[in-house]
């Protein structure tokens, strides 16, 4: 049979996709499923993306979001920033181009993908056909600069089309953009834009957000902290952490001109004696040069790896929020009768990729969300600063938390409790489930670390609802004293046909006894009396008596001879 007969024209029919035309029939790659989740995937894009070009120039964020409904299903999103800026020349390389961007390393960072801005602009075309407009102040020269745009992605070519553009007057950096959308929806549901944005300030208590919602009320998120995270340093991986095909592609970009040179820098923990150590193991010239390298001999190499003692991977370039930090958020946001945070030491996952776990739990407050008026407790889970709000039954964070036995930290009915429980995970490379980064891989070091602080905060919760029970038993017993002396004092007055004794001056000093007594407490005067008993014991043992407590007694104690002298 040949293609004629099966009615295949190569030269007509045979097609080459752009990343952009991909996405364009598979947007759920990029989390862009459902009403409502497509709309908090681009509050979650462009807050993102802000954040990281603000940290990443020092400033603080300051993110101002309008969201106004058209029409049913169809909104305008006006989201602006304060950051520094995207230079006239990249703007539509950073909003028309996939696969294109800063985050493509070995570095803990929000994103990974350069899809971010993009897949927004390409959500908006694809469903209201309408441009993006976009207004960019940055400096150059020591001078801010000013551009309004207007374009559309080109997706057969991956690239941007400029409709209009003219200079604009600014006063200080940042960028506006504004997109329109149809076919997502807006809600105050744990998976909306709302929720999403209070939950990225608990994990992010150094920036501010304003967003005025579709009815046109104001929120307001302050900031809880007034310091700029620190940023994280790019890192080699380590050699337990690479595959064959990671190496050969080393192999292949590396300008070293020998494997031992190639292995050196590219990997972290590795020396000379650990090259000399592979080539005992596998029989390869270490002088070779790096491009000639087969695929059987990375293999070969990545084998001697995985039998090799070689040190857990440097932890310098992961950089957590920090417990006070968290605190300061939760506080915040929560304003919680109690708070308890945590951040654990860095361990590894997969022999050789650092992370580290970050917990918090809040209890009483606004903690916990509201549903149908009764307060349930509720999961923030995050992955390097960011919520994940979707696909939470498969997360790692999900099964480790619901692995604990609750009952055992006094809470019966974990459900119904008001209390929020925090968990993020840093690393650089993060073992998300999906293409979509909403879910975290249950690899079993990451669960046991998840487990391991998380029991340990719910210990400090069982002190203080311990602490708080036996305040309000004692607060209780009290009670019931004040209200039962007035009728003992006015019928033991009637007995000794005395007058009643004032109510106040009596019930205060019966109370007070009968509390003490009861709580195993001493009351003033006995600590007063026992205060004078030791000044006089010690004024005794001064002038050389020797004081028998248990017989109440008093014996001269005789100088010795040395005194006598």
């Amino acid at each position: 049979m040949t293609q004629q007969d099966m009615g295949l024209d190569w030269e007509e029919d045979f097609q080459r996709l752009t990343p952009s035309q991909f996405f364009r029939k598979n947007k759920q790659m990029l989390g862009f499923t459902g009403k409502i989740r497509s709309l908090t995937i681009v509050f979650h894009e462009l807050i993102t993306n802000s954040f990281d070009a603000a940290e990443e120039s020092g400033i603080l964020p300051d993110i101002d979001i309008e969201l106004k409904r058209v029409d049913k299903e169809h909104y305008i999103l006006r989201h602006k920033d304060n950051g520094p800026g995207i230079p006239e020349d990249y703007i539509t390389q950073v909003y028309c181009t996939m696969f294109a961007g800063s985050k493509f390393r070995n570095i803990q960072s929000r994103g990974q993908q350069g899809l971010g801005c993009s897949g927004c602009v390409l959500l908006s075309q694809m469903t209201t056909g309408k441009p993006a407009k976009v207004i960019s102040c940055y400096k150059k020269n020591d001078e801010i600069k000013g551009v309004k745009m207007k374009f559309q992605m080109d997706v057969k070519n991956n690239t941007g089309i400029i409709m209009e553009k003219e200079e604009f007057h600014c006063e200080q950096t940042g960028v506006c953009i504004e997109l329109q959308f149809k076919e997502v929806s807006y809600s105050l549901a744990e998976q909306g834009a709302f929720e999403y944005i209070r939950r990225t300030m608990i994990g992010n208590p150094h920036a501010k957000i304003t967003f005025r919602d579709p009815t046109g009320h104001k929120y307001i998120f302050k900031r809880a902290a007034n310091v700029v995270p620190v940023q994280p340093k790019e890192v080699l991986p380590h050699p337990k952490g690479v595959s064959a095909d990671d190496l050969m592609t080393m192999a292949q970009n590396t300008k070293k001109k020998r494997y031992s040179s190639m292995l050196t820098s590219s990997l972290s923990r590795m020396s000379a004696k650990r090259v000399k150590e592979i080539a005992e193991m596998t029989n390869i010239d270490m002088n070779k040069r790096p491009k000639a390298m087969t695929f059987q001999e990375a293999e070969k190499i990545v084998d001697s790896f995985k039998k090799m003692k070689i040190m857990a991977p440097p932890t310098d370039g992961l950089i957590p929020i920090g417990s006070e930090q968290i605190e300061k958020g939760m506080k915040q946001i929560l304003k919680p009768e109690f708070v308890t945070t945590i951040t654990r030491k860095p361990v590894t996952y997969a022999g050789g990729v650092s992370f580290i776990i970050e917990a918090g739990l809040a209890y009483g407050g606004d903690s916990g969300r509201l549903v149908n008026g009764q307060k349930k407790s509720e999961i923030m889970r995050f992955a390097n600063r960011v919520p994940l709000t979707f696909d939470a039954g498969s997360c790692a964070i999900t099964e480790a938390l619901k692995s604990i036995d609750w009952k055992r930290y006094g809470l019966k009915d974990l459900e119904n409790t008001p209390l929020t429980l925090f968990v993020n995970i840093i690393s650089t490379q993060v073992p998300y489930l999906s293409t979509g980064k909403q879910s975290v891989s249950p690899e079993p070091e990451i669960v046991q670390e998840i487990r391991q602080s998380t029991m340990k905060l719910a210990r400090q919760l069982q002190k203080h609802l311990r602490a708080k029970r036996a305040a309000k038993e004692k607060e209780k017993r009290s009670k019931v004293f004040e209200d039962y002396v007035p009728v003992i004092i006015e019928e033991a007055a009637k007995l000794g046909e005395t007058d009643i004794p004032e109510y106040q001056e009596v019930l205060a000093k019966v109370t007070k006894r009968a509390l003490a007594e009861l709580l195993g407490e001493k009351i003033e005067e006995e600590e007063e009396e026992e205060e004078l008993d030791a000044i006089i014991m010690e004024e005794l043992d001064e002038h050389g008596y020797v004081v028998d407590s248990e017989n109440s007694s008093l014996n001269f104690e005789e100088e010795d001879e040395e005194t006598e002298e």
